[in-house]
């Protein structure tokens, strides 16, 4: 068996799951696992997922702020989360003034900035970083400033790609 590929999960990649539960739990109803969880789920043998306190916060502030949610009540299902997919996660991480440069060269949307924050910790963790976001592919291919952002799509073939090598 190959080494694992290693997987930075932001936002994008995990926020349905959350939405999902706090769904279900309003509506008193069990919850809907997305495709993509059941996907990172399946393939957990081949892949060593990382995250960080910058993808909870947003997961939380959307959760508080969409869904009424308590942070009390968040916390132990961000934790189930973690250990469903023994997830390796970041409670801090230092950034330098690289992000300045970087933002000062490029235009970007303040959403594609915290994308450039979760990069910057997906680069110090050799990690892919998985983006629904499309801009923040073609930028970051056009300035070359990681090489291993790619899409969802791209991930799962690289993930069967992976069984048959």
């Amino acid at each position: 068996m190959a080494d694992k590929i290693k997987v930075y999960l932001d936002t994008n990649m995990i926020l349905d799951v959350f939405i999902n539960h706090a769904k279900a739990v309003k509506k008193k109803e069990e919850r809907l696992l997305p495709k993509k969880y059941g996907f990172m789920l399946a393939n957990k043998d081949r892949i060593e997922f990382v995250t960080s306190f910058i993808t909870k916060a947003e997961v939380t502030r959307e959760l508080v702020s969409s869904f009424g949610m308590e942070y009390a009540d968040i916390t132990p299902v961000w934790s189930k989360f973690i250990s469903s997919l023994d997830c390796k996660y970041l409670q801090r991480f230092e950034f330098d003034g690289t992000i300045d440069e970087i933002v000062g060269r490029v235009k970007i949307r303040l959403r594609t900035m915290f994308n450039f924050m979760h990069i910057f910790i997906a680069m110090k963790e050799n990690s892919y970083f998985i983006s629904g976001d499309k801009d923040i592919i073609r930028k970051s291919r056009e300035t070359k400033i990681y090489d291993r952002i790619i899409s969802y799509i791209e991930f799962r073939k690289m993930i069967e790609e992976s069984k048959h090598a």
